[in-house]
């Protein structure tokens, strides 16, 4: 956006990326050359995610015209679908600091994110795309 407003932009349509930490030790995971586990992730605040929500958004209205009810396997579901479009690529190592050979897809990181036993993942990314924090001023 260019104009009065311009001075006060965040850069969200560029992904940056998460670190990940073991989820007891909060220690960086690495793999066995040093290099560090990653999930690029863009903001909550992004064309994708606002595209995303409002897709949502219109699919639960319909639904309510109908009288359907939303139970809470869908918005689970919802959410993951949102954490895995925000997904942009990743560097994935186990907790041994073994690099996982996964390739980056949307179906993988909807896998990913949806698996209890990854739940720390999940969080991890959730925390992250909704911290403007992460996130740098437009230039």
């Amino acid at each position: 956006m260019n104009g009065k407003f311009a001075g006060m932009e965040m850069s969200v349509d560029k992904p940056e990326r998460l670190p990940l930490l073991h989820p007891t030790t909060r220690q960086t995971l690495r793999d066995g050359n040093g290099n560090e586990a990653f999930l690029d992730l863009y903001s909550q605040d992004s064309k994708i995610a606002r595209d995303h929500t409002l897709a949502i958004q219109r699919r639960r209205l319909r639904a309510a015209r109908g009288r359907l009810r939303i139970e809470p396997e869908e918005i689970e579901a919802d959410t993951v679908d949102l954490l895995a479009s925000l997904t942009a690529g990743w560097h994935l190592v186990g907790l041994n600091g073994t690099v996982l050979d996964v390739p980056f897809s949307t179906d993988n990181a909807r896998e990913l994110y949806s698996a209890p036993q990854l739940a720390w993942v999940r969080e991890q990314a959730d925390e992250f795309v909704n911290d403007r924090g992460n996130f740098k001023p437009a230039s």
